[in-house]
């Protein structure tokens, strides 16, 4: 799957006074600033009228169409660019992601044609008007597959407002017009820390996540340059483009094909044409926010500035679950046990940024709710997800045997109702109990899935 939010720079009127009290939207990723919108919302209610009668009767037919007429600035620099591409988003056909001024982010499609217009008497301005209808949500009418998918993007939108409630935290962290020394020197400290966990994880990972993250990696040991004015959101940007990238490039080479894993985790195996398995990416993620929580701490105690930095650890932090969450999504479950590990490891996890958040607060004058509450909406969503799949996968069975036994003869002893489950039976047997030899099985309780009939 592709990153989550994408981040962009705003650029142009952001940076002055000015900018600061105009409403920021987006449409298709375009940004722009939106001092007027208005909304039409109702019922669809039609007037029934009779020959002869001064009695009339309403029937209603649901909710009217919901349209939203924006009415739009593109200020900066590089506004005609922006206007090609908005001119460009426009003419796309479907429906996209409109990210209104007061209503947030809404699924939407152009209900008319738009407007562009230039004037000579406002150079470095572009207006627009666009006529929006918002997207019906889907019903929930449809059925089992339709519930699958609903619990699915519910953790993937919860990911991404992560994401996002992360951006904001580092743009707010980020914002001083005249940015101090001890305030360059606290984000330079977190990007060495994070490239010093990430490098340490890569050089023992399989090939796939090495070329996978390379890029990535560079880049966040290259790191940001301080800037010469801070008058926008660009330095805030550049970091979290930079602290998010290795989780991102890790999540992007996630294959939806998941295989079990049998050789050590501390070998670099296969090559760089091999898919990246997503329970290993996972792991890998989590492991990395939780070096991150540690580092961060350890950085802090020395710090002049303890609670800029570990606000920019929780950022970070909140970064790297955010792509676990993400790649979670791909995770197949042998059975019920494995998948609530899983569950349980992922909440786990943003029990921990939690914790951070709530240490940071008491240090740094920095507006927590937004995140702290994207970090509930994410741990109800996993518990939403995993538990849809509970009733479809095979629970485990417990043999005691007293001594060692051949594999097959519990494989029998399990699945032998139904031959052709036994050889799957005997694999699953083998792999999950980590047997040195398929002859070896016991003593004590070895775990084998339970026949699906």
């Amino acid at each position: 799957m592709s990153a989550l939010s994408s981040v962009g720079t705003v650029g142009g009127l952001l940076g002055s006074a000015f900018g600061s009290i105009l409403a920021t939207g987006s449409w298709s990723g375009v940004t722009f600033y939106a001092p007027d919108t208005d909304d039409q919302i109702g019922r669809r209610v039609t007037q029934l009228l009779f020959p002869g009668s001064d009695v009339w009767r309403y029937q209603d037919f649901g909710q009217a169409p919901q349209i939203m007429r924006v009415r739009g600035l593109i200020i900066g620099d590089d506004y005609v660019i922006r206007a090609t591409r908005m001119r460009t988003a426009l003419l796309t056909a479907g429906p996209a992601t409109l990210v209104h001024p007061w209503w947030g982010t809404l699924c939407a499609r152009l209900m008319e044609p738009a407007t562009i217009s230039f004037s000579d008497r406002a150079i470095g301005v572009a207006r627009f008007e666009a006529t929006f209808v918002r997207e019906p949500d889907a019903s929930t009418s449809g059925g089992l597959f339709s519930s699958i998918a609903d619990t699915l993007q519910n953790v993937l939108t919860q990911a991404d407002s992560l994401v996002d409630q992360a951006t904001l935290m580092a743009q707010g962290i980020l914002s001083p017009l005249s940015v101090a020394g001890a305030l360059a020197s606290s984000v330079s400290s977190v990007i060495s820390a994070a490239y010093g966990v990430w490098n340490g994880l890569l050089g023992s990972a399989p090939v796939a996540v090495q070329t996978a993250a390379a890029s990535a990696l560079a880049s966040l040991d290259a790191g940001v340059a301080e800037p010469t004015t801070n008058a926008d959101t660009t330095w805030a940007n550049a970091v979290v483009t930079v602290l998010s990238a290795v989780p991102a490039a890790i999540t992007n080479a996630v294959s939806g094909e998941t295989t079990t894993a049998v050789a050590a985790s501390t070998a670099v195996v296969g090559d760089a044409s091999d898919t990246v398995d997503a329970s290993y990416a996972t792991t890998l993620l989590l492991s990395a926010a939780t070096s991150i929580g540690s580092a961060m701490t350890t950085l802090a105690a020395s710090s002049v500035t303890p609670g800029t930095v570990l606000a920019l650890g929780v950022v970070t932090r909140a970064l790297t679950v955010s792509q676990a969450l993400a790649a979670q999504t791909d995770e197949t479950y042998a059975s019920q046990p494995d998948a609530l590990t899983s569950r349980d490891t992922m909440l786990a996890a943003l029990d921990d940024l939690t914790s951070d958040i709530e240490v940071m607060e008491a240090l740094a004058a920095v507006p927590v709710m937004a995140l702290a509450q994207a970090v509930v909406d994410a741990r109800a969503a996993v518990t939403a997800d995993i538990s849809d799949q509970l009733g479809r996968l095979p629970a485990l069975v417990s043999v005691q045997v007293s001594a060692p036994v051949n594999a097959w003869l519990i494989a029998y002893a399990v699945a032998g109702d139904t031959p052709s489950e036994v050889a799957a039976t005997w694999d699953d047997l083998v792999s999950r109990n980590a047997l040195a030899h398929p002859a070896l099985a016991g003593p004590g309780a070895v775990q084998a899935l339970e026949p699906s009939s």
